[in-house]
């Protein structure tokens, strides 16, 4: 029995990542290249925005395999974005691997080197982490990051999402 428990923990630490899928890197090309174009295809119907006087948002269109949600936001000052939801857990492990898989996988899909600065802080006791991703390996400007992932904490589940950085729409 310990034999078959061993094999178990074995295999499920060395999983194949989820997100290495061809559908995931065509899907995530087709979203970063109408992010560059001002989100023209991803941007659905309008919804109803907590923060009504700082942005508008819209359900996104385009969605990347695995995610359960996302919007697209345009700020009233800044560029807009694309943001996606994947599936919680209460397990902060399990969302870290599920965070480092989709990583892996951006990084090969954009086909470029990317750098990552990640900055962890403590709200209310739990972990906020955030991984900004740059092409330049010196830049650490905010508003320069292509993607920004981060998981936190909510409701008694840990919440990894996405963001897929776009330019503004040339009208």
């Amino acid at each position: 029995m310990l034999i078959l428990f061993l094999l178990f923990v074995l295999t499920r630490a060395n999983a194949q990542n989820e997100f290495a899928a061809t559908a995931f890197y065509t899907d995530f090309k087709k979203i970063f290249a109408d992010a560059q174009a001002g989100f023209t295809d991803c941007k659905g119907i309008k919804r109803k925005s907590d923060f009504e006087e700082l942005a508008t948002e819209y359900y996104a269109k385009l969605m990347l395999p695995l995610a359960d949600s996302g919007k697209v936001v345009f700020p009233v000052a800044g560029n807009p974005y694309v943001i996606y939801y994947f599936e919680p857990d209460k397990i902060r492990l399990k969302v870290d691997q599920r965070g480092a898989n989709l990583r892996d996988a951006i990084a090969l899909a954009f086909e470029k080197p990317l750098y990552s600065r990640t900055s962890t802080t403590i709200t209310d006791n739990q972990p906020f982490t955030s991984t900004l991703y740059y092409t330049d390996p010196n830049e650490d400007k905010y508003s320069a990051a292509l993607f920004r992932q981060c998981i936190f904490y909510k409701g008694g589940k840990y919440y990894l999402s996405f963001e897929i950085r776009g330019k503004k729409d040339p009208e």
